[in-house]
């Protein structure tokens, strides 16, 4: 079955690659005895550098399983409850007076009434923060980080709010737990025994930005137009911290197929079972229903034989990823892509090269690859607006509004080694591409943010002009993509 799969995936990748406009594409399917990858286009496009099934990138919320496996293992070990207070297990007073009693459970899924859902971001270069410490900060603050704070940290618990700070304050309860830092109690009890040998945790121990890793490049997408992503840091890690590659998720997929069908492996079968058992309804990104497990997304369990759970993740700029079990097929598979299209904001699973690319190994390992895909041009080519210098300004406000703006980040962004590294996809002509003109871009967003009116009212100045250079870029509408409405204005 696998090698019809990947037949066809080998054939499709680089086109999927091309139609997306994303530079390089891995994918790793497995079922419980075998495991097969590939891949296509760039983990660099100025290194010209291939992007392979073992290249390592930030693979954002796929963190989020991994600290749901950590805290199933101290269950088993009688360490805690899934009923248990967290305020019982984390050291006291950490999360301020008069704290609303939340279970370790709905912290898990995303129950307990947190709202901020963003990495909590900072420069690379940043010093690392313990997670327990940024924990009390945060609390102490108060405040959502999105644009400087307008929202609550927290609200009512019980219903869904997603949110990677409270898998970060799950995480603190596993480090406090085990008296051992959350990086290193992982890599011992998930990764080694799961065979990750490439994956880690950037908690200040290692930095993942260093050439020397051999890491993928992320890319702010306008058009077919890249940009480097910044390289960010989050003191939220046990949310969104982990590098790994294709392969090496697979094998932890691989290892919870095991797990499924009854093998011990990392977590006993009856507690793979409470982590993919829906506990409260979420968004339907994907066309079904869905449900939110213990740190997994699940389908509609109504599926049947087509049910599966597993996570989307991304990392901002640059990344997003799809991973799904299908346990009735006994059939995995993650994929990774180094494009974040800045026009649209999001990238569901429907449209983003890996979505489809995991999406479609499970339909074929179900009803068969196709016999004979037609033959496919997968060459890059000009999709969108050749760069002016007004439009490289417009990248630039784009570029400062999420990251100073969105993020909160403070420091300054290494715009020159952002311009350099910039490319073009396709043939088009670059030659309108003016660095100077980015960096004005950034700077003019960094001056007013994170304040989220000024940032609204620097998006509208920009006019019609750049309104329709936004649907040349694939925007969903005529609007500067700024989504300052969804995480400053209402409540979610």
């Amino acid at each position: 079955m696998l090698d019809d799969v990947m037949t066809a995936l080998d054939t499709v990748l680089p086109r999927l690659a091309a139609v997306t406009g994303t530079p390089g594409v891995a994918v790793a399917v497995a079922t419980s005895d075998e495991l097969r990858t590939a891949a296509t286009g760039f983990a660099d496009l100025a290194a010209r550098t291939p992007m392979t099934a073992g290249t390592p990138a930030p693979a954002g919320s796929l963190t989020k399983p991994v600290t749901g496996l950590a805290f199933m293992q101290l269950a088993e070990a009688g360490a805690l409850g899934l009923d248990t207070l967290v305020d019982q297990v984390l050291p006291a007073g950490l999360r301020g007076p008069g704290a609303a009693p939340v279970t370790t459970a709905m912290l898990a899924a995303h129950e307990a009434g947190y709202y901020s859902d963003i990495v909590t971001a900072t420069a690379h270069t940043a010093p690392a923060e313990p997670v327990l410490d940024y924990v009390r900060r945060r609390h102490e603050i108060g405040r959502a980080v999105e644009y400087g704070g307008v929202l609550p940290l927290v609200t009512a618990p019980g219903s869904y709010s997603y949110s990677s700070f409270g898998v970060g304050v799950l995480g603190g309860v596993v480090e406090h737990v085990t008296g051992e830092p959350y990086g290193a109690r992982v890599h011992r009890e998930v990764f080694a025994p799961a065979g990750m040998a490439d994956t880690s945790i950037d908690d200040g121990t290692r930095n993942p930005w260093a050439p020397s890793t051999g890491g993928a490049t992320g890319y702010l997408a306008f058009g077919d137009w890249c940009l480097p992503s910044p390289p960010l840091r989050t003191s939220a890690y046990p949310g969104v911290g982990m590098y790994t590659s294709a392969t090496d998720f697979a094998r932890l997929l691989q290892s919870l197929l095991r797990t499924a069908r009854g093998d011990r492996g990392l977590v006993e079968p009856e507690s793979l079972a409470a982590m993919v058992t829906p506990r409260t309804a979420r968004p339907s990104p994907h066309g079904v229903r869905s449900f939110s497990g213990l740190t997994l997304e699940l389908a509609d369990p109504d599926l049947g034989d087509d049910w599966w759970w597993g996570h989307t993740a991304a990392f901002p700029w640059g990344f997003w990823w799809e991973a799904r079990v299908w346990p009735h097929r006994d059939l995995a598979a993650v994929a990774v892509g180094n494009r974040w299209d800045m026009a649209r904001f999001h990238n569901p699973a429907t449209r983003s090269a890996p979505g489809l690319a995991v999406e479609w190994a499970g339909r074929w390992a179900a009803s068969g690859a196709p016999a004979k895909l037609p033959d496919m041009d997968g060459r890059p080519r000009w999709t969108g607006p050749r760069p002016t210098p007004e439009s490289s300004r417009w990248m630039g406000v784009l570029t400062g509004e999420r990251t100073h703006g969105l993020l909160a980040v403070a420091d300054p962004l290494p715009v020159k080694t952002l311009t350099e590294g910039a490319r073009s996809l396709g043939d088009g002509d670059a030659g309108g591409w003016d660095p100077e003109a980015f960096a004005r871009g950034v700077s003019q967003a960094r001056a007013v943010a994170p304040d989220p009116a000024a940032l609204g009212a620097l998006g509208r100045e920009l006019g019609p002009a750049a309104a329709l250079w936004m649907l040349e870029c694939g925007a969903s509408s005529a609007d500067v993509t700024m989504p300052v409405g969804f995480y400053a204005h209402a409540p979610r």
